[in-house]
C-alpha cells in the first residue's frame, strides 16, 4: 500500500450515465492502513457511489464516468483485475440480494475462497470462522431463499469475511439487521479494527458504527462537509448534523392524524394463524390479532422471528390455512390476486425489487395507468397528475421526476416505493422495513406520509427495526418471538 495509506482519493468525481449532475464532486481524502472511517450522510449524498467505486463495481459494472485519481491498496479499482480487488477490498452491498449468487448459505460463503483457488482445508476453516463471526453456523445448510432479510445480510457479510481482504467496505450493512445483530456487527468491526484491518462503513445516521469509528466523514450532496473524530463532530457540529438529518430532532411528539375509529369490524382478522414450511420449520404459531381502520401497528422481532412469513401470507404469496385469515370479513384465501392487490398495498424490504419503470415519474404513474387500462406513457387525467405531484413533493422527490429509480439514494428509493403504493388508496398497507438505513429527515417524511393514509381510514402494519422512532405514533405494538405473537402497550395506551 502506498505511503501507509489504504485508500487515497484526489479530486474524484462521478456521474451516472444519463444523469446531468454528479453523484460525487471533487472528493479528496485518504484513509490510513488500519483506520476505521465511517462515512455518513443523507440519502443521495453519494455514500453508496463512493463504496462501489472503492472495489471497482463502479464504473466497470454499473456504468458511469469517474474522474480524478483513486487508489485502493495501491491499485486503481477501475483497471485492476477482479481477483486483485477481491484480495484487496471486500464490499458488502446495502442490498444483500445484489451479491448473493449461490443457493445454500455454506456454498455462498465458500464461493469466494474457492474462486481464489485456496486449499480445501483453508476454505473450510474460513467458512467456519466467517459463519461463526455473524452467528450463522446453525443456518449453514439453509437455502438462501428461505432466509429473512437480516439473515441474508449476515450471509453477505460472512461471504466477504471469508475472503479475508485487508480492506473491508460495508455499505449500510446494518440497515436490514435487528438491534442485537447490529450491535454484534459493531463489535465485529471493532475486533477487525483491532486486528489491523482497514474499515470503511457507511450509514444514513450518526449511529453506533460512526460513534465507534476512529474518524467520521460527512458527505453532503457529493462533497465532504465534515471530517474528524466522532466525539469532535458531535461536540462542535451537533446542530449542523441534526439539520442534515444525521441526528434525531429533540422533543419529537406525535401529531394527531384526524381519524376516529367508527366501531366497524376490523379490516383484517387473524384467528389462530399458524404456518409451517416444508421441512418442519414452524414460522408462526397460533397468531391472533386485528387491524382496524385508521390504526397504525408496529411489528418488531429479531431476524427470522416470522415477520416476513406473516407479510407473505397477507399478500397471498404463501398458502393461507383455512379459517385463519379474514380480510374485510371474507377469508383471504378466497380473494384472487387482483382483488387482493387492490385492498392490500405492500412495500418491499428492498425497493429495487418492485421497480418496473425507467424514470421516477413513470414509476409513480405505472399502477395508475394499469388501473385505467393504459400502460402507455401518455398523459394521465389532471386529478391523478396532481396527486402524483403532491406525493412527490411530500417525499422530497419533485426534482427527481426524470431520474432513474435505480440511481436514487437508498432512502429516496424507499420513499419512492412507499408513495407508489400510497397513490392508489387501499384498505391496508404492509410496510416491510421502510426506514432501513434512512436518515432522520427521511423518517420524518415517512411518518407524515403514513399519517396521511391513516387519516383516510387505512390501516398500516409497519415491520421495523426502528421501534424507538415509530412507537410514539403507533396504536399497537406487536412483537414476534420465534413465531409467537406478543402484544405490548402502545404509546397512546400508556
Amino acid at each position: 500500500m502506498s505511503d501507509g495509506y489504504a485508500i487515497q482519493l484526489e479530486e474524484v468525481s462521478f456521474r451516472y450515465e444519463g444523469e446531468a449532475g454528479h453523484a460525487l464532486r471533487g472528493l479528496s481524502f485518504a484513509v490510513l492502513q488500519g483506520e476505521w472511517v465511517a462515512v455518513i450522510g443523507r440519502s443521495g449524498s453519494g455514500k453508496s457511489t463512493l463504496c462501489q467505486l472503492l472495489n471497482g463495481y463502479l464504473p466497470r459494472s454499473g456504468g458511469g464516468n469517474r474522474e480524478g485519481t483513486l487508489k485502493v491498496g495501491g491499485l486503481d479499482p477501475l483497471h485492476a483485475s477482479i481477483a486483485e480487488m477481491a484480495n484487496t477490498c471486500g464490499l458488502v452491498f446495502q442490498d444483500p440480494d445484489a451479491q448473493l449468487v449461490q443457493g445454500i448459505v455454506e456454498d455462498e460463503v465458500a464461493f469466494g475462497p474457492e474462486n481464489l483457488c485456496l486449499a480445501p482445508s483453508v476454505i473450510m476453516e474460513r467458512i467456519s470462522d466467517a459463519l461463526q463471526a455473524v452467528s450463522l453456523t446453525e443456518l449453514r445448510d439453509e437455502r438462501i431463499t428461505a432466509l429473512s432479510g437480516g439473515q441474508k445480510q449476515r450471509t453477505a457479510i460472512s461471504a466477504i469475511l471469508a475472503l479475508a481482504p485487508p480492506i473491508l467496505v460495508l455499505d449500510a450493512a446494518t440497515s436490514s439487521l435487528d438491534p442485537p445483530a447490529q450491535q454484534q456487527l459493531v463489535q465485529l468491526c471493532a475486533a477487525l479494527h483491532q486486528q489491523g484491518r482497514t474499515l470503511l462503513t457507511s450509514s444514513g445516521r450518526f449511529d453506533d458504527q460512526a460513534r465507534h469509528a476512529s474518524r467520521v466523514i460527512v458527505l453532503d450532496e457529493g462533497t465532504v462537509r465534515f471530517d474528524g473524530p466522532p466525539e469532535v463532530l458531535l461536540r462542535d457540529h451537533h446542530a449542523e448534523l441534526t439539520a442534515l438529518g444525521l441526528l434525531p430532532q429533540p422533543g419529537r411528539m406525535p401529531a394527531a392524524i384526524g381519524w376516529q375509529p367508527s366501531g366497524e369490524p376490523p379490516l383484517l382478522n387473524m384467528r389462530g394463524l399458524s404456518f409451517t414450511y416444508p421441512g418442519g420449520h414452524k414460522a408462526l404459531q397460533e397468531v391472533n390479532g386485528t387491524l382496524s381502520a385508521g390504526q397504525w401497528t408496529v411489528l418488531t422481532g429479531d431476524n427470522g422471528s416470522g415477520k416476513t412469513t406473516l407479510s407473505r401470507l397477507l399478500m397471498g404469496l404463501l398458502p393461507v390455512p383455512k379459517g385463519a385469515l379474514f380480510l374485510v370479513g371474507k377469508e383471504l384465501a378466497r380473494y384472487d390476486a387482483s382483488d387482493l392487490s387492490s385492498k392490500i398495498g405492500y412495500v418491499f424490504q428492498q425497493p429495487e425489487h418492485q421497480f418496473v419503470a425507467s424514470t421516477v415519474w413513470e414509476e409513480c404513474t405505472y399502477d395508475i395507468r394499469a388501473s385505467l387500462a393504459s400502460r402507455e406513457n401518455t398523459d394521465i387525467p389532471p386529478e391523478w397528475k396532481s396527486k402524483v405531484e403532491e406525493l412527490l413533493k411530500l417525499a422530497g422527490l419533485s426534482h427527481k421526476k426524470e431520474a432513474s429509480p435505480y440511481s436514487l439514494g437508498g432512502g429516496e428509493k424507499r420513499l419512492l416505493s412507499v408513495i407508489t403504493q400510497f397513490l392508489l388508496d387501499k384498505s391496508i398497507y404492509v410496510l416491510d422495513e421502510p426506514s432501513a438505513g434512512m436518515d432522520y429527515i427521511g423518517m420524518e417524511i415517512l411518518t407524515g406520509l403514513c399519517q396521511l393514509q391513516l387519516s383516510k381510514g387505512a390501516a398500516i402494519l409497519m415491520i421495523t427495526h426502528d421501534p424507538h422512532y415509530f412507537l410514539p405514533y403507533a396504536d399497537q405494538h406487536w412483537e414476534l418471538d420465534r413465531g409467537i405473537l406478543k402484544k405490548h402497550n402502545s404509546f397512546h395506551e400508556k
